[in-house]
């Protein structure tokens, strides 16, 4: 039995986004064939994803001098538990699904808040000599990410695949599937890009 974890980063409803028509579609494959498996869903624009600011800055450096978290305020302390869980949570998930649209050639803010969330030390990785992350140790991890940009920027880079990819490396998910479209909106139509797509996710659903 796996622990699989779909995570939403998409500002449109989902009957309006081709990502995550084609994120469940997939999901529902998955299950059919995996019906045992504990999937976890986290939706970045509706769960509350806490902000690395000023409070969690200093409950870090205090914790670190050797403070207890019960020594933190009410304020540091809850936003603290809520990082750690949400750093756990990602750690025992040995399966990720991450359905995501970019706006300006990047995430939304929303993920980076998230990347920030579960990047923590002795949680989700170590620190290694010279401060280098390093995996914990634990079974190999898979993920999917499904992707598209809001709108076209001509020849413009995307940088938000390379991105992840590269944010999952250093978390110990070695083995990456990547599925593009040129465009979220729903007025594209089910076109011959989607229906490839859609394909070799139904394909990846029966081995992922």
């Amino acid at each position: 039995m796996a622990n699989l974890l779909y995570i939403t980063c998409s500002i449109a409803p989902p009957e309006a986004s081709r990502t995550q028509t084609l994120g469940q579609e997939f999901l529902n494959e998955y299950l059919r064939w995996n019906p045992r498996d504990v999937v976890r869903v986290l939706g970045l624009y509706r769960d509350p994803i806490p902000r690395l600011d000023l409070d969690v800055h200093n409950a870090f450096h205090r914790m670190a001098r050797g403070d207890d978290l019960i020594d933190l305020s009410d304020d540091e302390r809850r936003k603290v538990i809520r990082l750690w869980r949400l750093a756990d949570q990602f750690e025992a998930c040995d399966k990720y699904v991450f359905v995501t649209q970019s706006l300006n050639l990047w995430f939304p803010a929303e993920f980076k808040m998230y990347v920030d969330a579960i990047w923590v030390p002795n949680r989700s990785y170590r620190l290694a000599t010279g401060r280098r992350p390093e995996t914990l140790p634990g079974e190999t991890k898979r993920s999917l990410h499904i992707h598209a940009p809001s709108y076209r920027h001509g020849k413009s880079t995307d940088f938000s695949v390379n991105y992840l990819s590269t944010v999952l490396g250093n978390l110990g998910v070695a083995d990456q599937e990547v599925a593009l479209l040129d465009q979220d909106e729903v007025e594209e139509g089910h076109d011959a890009q989607y229906e490839k797509v859609l394909r070799k996710l139904m394909d990846l659903a029966l081995r992922f």
